[in-house]
């Protein structure tokens, strides 16, 4: 039974998983949420260090759809969990797009454009930025928009997403 509930999770769409993991990280262990503990783990992780068991579950529940999953997929999907950690308790909020809010909290142009335009670690450690900044904020964003910006890897794809987080970032920069 539990397996079965396992597979059907993983084959739930993205908005599916985003929103059953914002709910996971805002209620209490008692009520079916992710304890301190694994809450701790989830945002201890750090692109090429060691991936912790509450992260390992997770990615096993969520992540795997079909099989074995490769290193840079894992590594996405492991941002996109410790994220949503460093904003919890309330990460998701459906609707509010993530270029719109950074502009609306200030996040200045520069971390911006690096956000946007890093590669590999670098790319990890601007998420990992922008969201300990968000949660200094004590704002939140559409998590299935930004997973998506994340968790792209086809290039034209991943322009596609990069360009619209710009497009809602200066749509509200020039609006002020």
């Amino acid at each position: 039974m539990e397996e079965q509930e396992s597979t059907r999770e993983a084959a739930a769409s993205l908005d599916e998983k985003i929103h059953l993991l914002a709910s996971m990280m805002s209620r209490d262990q008692d009520a079916g949420g992710l304890g301190t503990g694994e809450m701790a783990e989830l945002r201890r992780w750090r692109y090429g260090g060691a991936v912790q068991p509450a992260a390992w579950r997770l990615l096993a529940r969520f992540a795997k759809a079909s099989g074995a999953m490769s290193l840079e997929s894992e590594n996405r999907w492991l941002a996109v969990l410790s994220g949503m950690a460093h904003m919890s308790p309330a990460p998701h909020r459906p609707g509010e797009k993530p270029g719109k809010i950074l502009a609306e909290a200030g996040y200045s142009e520069n971390r911006f454009h690096k956000l946007l335009n890093s590669q590999g670690d670098a790319f990890f450690d601007a998420v990992e930025r922008t969201c300990r900044f968000l949660r200094a904020k004590g704002v939140s964003m559409d998590w299935s928009r930004f997973a998506r910006f994340i968790l792209t890897r086809d290039p034209d794809q991943a322009e596609e997403q990069r360009r619209q987080l710009a497009r809602d970032y200066f749509a509200h920069q020039t609006s002020k």
